[in-house]
């Protein structure tokens, strides 16, 4: 079926990998290279919120790394062993973010927000019987939320599309799921044409001696194609590019001179956990009761709007906290609180009382960190906190949320503002302490190449992941790069097929 067609080989089936090989493989011999070693977990995980059991314990479906701060803490990260990447894994929570910001991200490669919006159109439904999409629904809103919502109107911040960031407001998020099960970058695939190779580790790219590619070697085998696609991910992207750059066996020096592994970012993410004085039915109190859960279970599978549609955040805001004309931050409300993330204090929620907590993350951080080699093993370091101007926006967050919790709004639902005297009396002291990742590493092969996402100094290598990110579009990159990897597939079969 393949036999006249062009043959190009794409490394990662993650996020980007699958949506450009949907894309390609009508045009193309595509063949997908995977690393990880499961194409599928049991289908309870896909209810939303049951995903986030994935984080809670070591498994084989996730592997756990551990980034550092300067303070010596270190800040858990979890990566995806499975077919789909991140998108199965952690994509729930749905934001294409701010026109300008796309604007600027996408001025490298000659495209603009008009592209954006085409491909969203293509891409994603509010319609749960539509096919062949992802698909969103508006997450579940309890007391709390319309409190907090309330609030925010009293400050001025006016009700709105949470899916945009172009300017401030509020309201409830979206989440990727149909009806009762998320969906993801698998969704989009309507007929699998392209062979998938998983549990494949790819060693290295092969190139002639014009410095254009001719395929890739891995553990097992040698794949030669006419294209090579590197949409490993931020890690995986930079890591192979750095050891083909190390490389005494090489052809050419196509890779030496390229700036790889620079400028990675990561959002941090910071939470303040709060006590409420009466029930709502938040995910603390449901842990320890088998009856409560079944309750909840029920629900969900007869149709009814429940937690389980999102991974426990609710509602949203994007606000302008040093008011320069530019959205900085999003705040979320999350039906629980935690001593750590995913488990990471020992437990998975701080207690069985009623509670939530208020998400901070700053949207664009200038904190910049590297991925180097050491030997065998890659050292990733976001270098968190290493901006003064992050931590600025992450002290105005946490005063701009405790005013809120104050406010005549939320206050009659508050019984106790967990670590307030220190978030008021030593804000900084509180985030350097409280911060975990946001698990949206970007950058590391933004410098690296052209317009047309093509590698300099070489012939037929392109890179197309959250890797080519030198900014954040908004606070969760799913959908950036899920869309980026949608205009990639264009721009690639308008110059390369037959």
């Amino acid at each position: 079926m393949h036999s006249n067609l062009k043959k190009v080989v794409i490394i990662g089936g993650g996020t980007a990998g699958l949506t450009i090989a949907n894309n390609l493989q009508n045009f193309f011999d595509v063949t997908v290279i995977e690393k990880s070693k499961y194409r599928r977990y049991p289908i309870w995980y896909k209810v939303p919120l049951l995903i986030g059991l994935l984080f809670k314990s070591n498994n084989k479906y996730i592997s756990k790394r551990d980034y550092f701060l300067s303070n010596g803490r270190n800040i858990p990260f979890f990566e995806s062993n499975l077919l789909g990447g991140a998108s199965v894994m952690n994509g729930c929570v749905h934001v294409l973010g701010s026109r300008s910001q796309w604007n600027l991200i996408l001025e490298k490669f000659n495209s603009n927000y008009l592209e954006v919006s085409e491909s969203y159109d293509n891409l994603y439904s509010l319609n749960p019987q539509d096919y062949n999409k992802i698909n969103l629904s508006t997450a579940f809103n309890n007391t709390i939320d319309s409190a907090f919502i309330d609030a925010l109107n009293s400050e001025g911040i006016p009700s709105g599309d949470m899916n945009l960031s172009e300017s401030e407001g509020c309201g409830p998020i979206l989440n990727t799921i149909k009806k009762y099960f998320r969906t993801s970058v698998l969704s989009l695939i309507s007929k699998r044409r392209f062979k998938q190779l998983i549990n494949e580790n790819v060693e290295s790219f092969l190139f002639n001696e014009d410095g254009c590619v001719t395929g890739v070697k891995t553990a097992s085998s040698v794949f030669y194609s006419d294209y090579v696609i590197l949409s490993g991910g931020v890690v995986g992207s930079c890591d192979l590019l750095l050891r083909g750059a190390s490389s005494e066996n090489q052809v050419g020096n196509f890779l030496t001179s390229l700036n790889i592994g620079k400028d990675i970012k990561d959002h941090t993410n910071l939470r303040i956990n709060v006590l409420t004085n009466n029930r709502i039915d938040s995910l603390n109190e449901i842990s320890n009761s088998f009856f409560k859960k079944m309750v909840l279970v029920f629900k969900h599978f007869s149709g009814r709007p429940t937690l389980m549609k999102g991974t426990g955040a609710t509602s949203a805001a994007h606000l302008d906290l040093d008011k320069d004309g530019e959205i900085d931050t999003r705040i979320q409300i999350v039906q629980f609180s935690e001593t750590g993330r995913a488990g990471s204090g020992g437990k998975l929620f701080s207690s069985n009382k009623p509670g939530f907590s208020i998400s901070i993350t700053v949207i664009n951080p200038l904190s910049k960190g590297t991925i180097k080699l050491d030997g065998t093993k890659n050292i990733v370091d976001p270098n968190y906190l290493s901006s003064k101007k992050d931590i600025e926006i992450l002290k105005l967050a946490l005063k701009f949320c405790i005013d809120l919790l104050k406010s005549k709004s939320l206050n009659p639902h508050i019984l106790m503002i967990e670590d307030e005297e220190e978030i008021i009396c030593n804000p900084e002291n509180y985030i350097n302490n409280n911060i975990f990742s946001g698990y949206h590493l970007i950058g590391g092969t933004h410098q690296a190449v052209n317009s047309d996402f093509e590698v300099l100094n070489s012939k037929g290598l392109y890179i197309c992941d959250a890797s080519v990110f030198d900014r954040y579009a908004a606070s969760n990159i799913h959908s950036s790069v899920i869309i980026m990897s949608d205009i990639f597939s264009k721009k690639f079969i308008n110059s390369n097929s037959v």
